[in-house]
């Protein structure tokens, strides 16, 4: 009977992506979706009534029981904790609320996931992919992590939804500023921050990042006495900076690779299967330059082939293939783009690339990783997928669709100008 809430999520689930005219006017779109949405229904399911999924032990287990815990509680306590603390607190709030149960558990993760998609469908529009919807929602709903992680009871797909809102949000604020975008992006990235600690660090590098490259990095230039909202939204950028600080999320270079060196010997200690064989080297500078990339490689590409010993190492080097291909493409797009195309490529590879930067630092092993691409995955198959799209309809990939094209020629085709900022896309 605790279920309940879970089956009426499920219903829910399905018709959120119909709630936004744009999309639920693309018939394709919404089934592309609704094709992925079964998939991880169908792991909620599994998980529930059959047996404990991959992925879905240790953390996602834990998260569950402690937010079973605390909504049992007479008067439970919110604490401003970790990411996983706030997470268990959530997951207790809701199952306080509906009733304990992980069916509704993996649901609620289910729900980020379609909240995601209708997020990822309106950055497409935004970038002007618009040719190219169905593939990316197919490439993202259905990458094996998403489907697993993106299914139990993890701040993954918390996480993976925040991150897409984040980019949205940085996005719009570039094709046209104004305060409540930059209120909403700022609330985003909050709400980003608080799901890791690590995420907390990256929040104030994307902040950053996000208000001078949206404000003031524009080629076009902006008249301060017509549009002094400019000047408010920078002095709102340096003030979330301090409160940054204040909140201890802000950290200089050094002080994040002695706590990422902390980290890595800590879980080093850890006997597994699947940790890497390169070690962060921080007795020196010569050995952070040669280490670090090294690491980030091992991060991004692991496990190699000659590491795969079982079913789950494949699939995990299958993803790492495909990820390995997608940023291929993104940086033979950018490569080949230009003007205002050129730099919404940069904005978003800088962007995706510094996150996955940062859970390279903190990542000793190929299992942890593959839950710490979720959130950054999106943003991969935005970039890549449209040229590995034209790729495959080049070579006649059925599929895809027929025909010969040049796979940038087309690309280029769909970027359009913007009669209202009088730009390129």
């Amino acid at each position: 009977m605790q279920d309940w809430a879970g089956w009426l999520l499920v219903l829910f689930s399905f018709s959120i992506v119909l709630m936004w005219k744009r999309i639920r006017s693309d018939t394709k779109v919404v089934y592309a979706i609704w094709f992925c949405m079964v998939f991880h229904h169908a792991v909620v399911l599994l998980n529930a009534y059959v047996c404990t999924v991959i992925g879905a032990e240790h953390d996602a287990s834990q998260c569950h029981s402690k937010g079973v815990l605390w909504a049992a509680l007479p008067e439970p306590e919110w604490v401003y904790g970790s990411g996983q603390t706030i997470y268990i607190q959530f997951l207790g709030f809701f199952y306080r609320a509906f009733g304990a149960s992980l069916f509704f558990g993996g649901e609620l993760s289910v729900l980020s996931f379609a909240l995601s998609c209708v997020v990822l469908v309106k950055l497409v529009d935004l970038l002007e992919l618009r040719h190219f919807r169905v593939g990316i929602v197919l490439f993202f709903g259905l990458l094996p992590s998403t489907v697993i992680y993106g299914s139990v009871t993890l701040r993954e797909p918390w996480q993976a939804l925040f991150f897409l809102l984040c980019v949205y949000w940085a996005v719009r604020l570039r094709k046209r500023p104004n305060i409540l975008i930059v209120s909403f992006l700022i609330m985003s990235v909050f709400c980003l921050a608080h799901l890791h600690h690590g995420l907390a660090r990256y929040a104030v590098y994307f902040i950053v990042l996000s208000i001078y490259w949206g404000v003031f990095a524009r080629k076009k230039g902006v008249r301060w006495a017509r549009h002094a909202r400019f000047l408010f939204a920078g002095l709102l950028g340096v003030c979330a900076f301090i409160l940054a600080k204040k909140l201890g999320w802000f950290m200089t270079i050094g002080q994040v690779l002695e706590v990422a060196d902390g980290y890595r010997q800590a879980a080093a200690s850890v006997d597994a299967r699947t940790t890497y064989d390169v070690v962060l080297d921080m007795s020196s500078v010569l050995g952070c330059v040669y280490t670090i990339p090294m690491v980030l490689v091992h991060y991004m590409f692991a496990p190699f082939p000659w590491q795969v010993e079982n079913a789950k190492d494949i699939i995990a080097l299958l993803e790492a293939m495909l990820r390995f291909v997608l940023l291929y493409f993104a940086f033979s797009s950018w490569r080949r783009s230009s003007g205002e195309v050129r730099s919404y490529y940069s904005f978003l590879l800088i962007a995706v690339l510094g996150m996955e930067f940062m859970w390279a630092l903190g990542t000793v092993n190929w299992g942890t990783a593959t839950r710490h691409h979720l959130p950054g995955s999106s943003v991969f198959v935005l970039l890549g997928a449209p040229g590995l799209i034209l790729f495959m309809r080049k070579i006649h990939f059925g599929i895809f669709g027929r025909g010969k094209a040049s796979i940038f020629q087309d690309r280029e085709k769909f970027v359009k100008p913007d009669p209202k900022t009088d730009e390129m896309l």
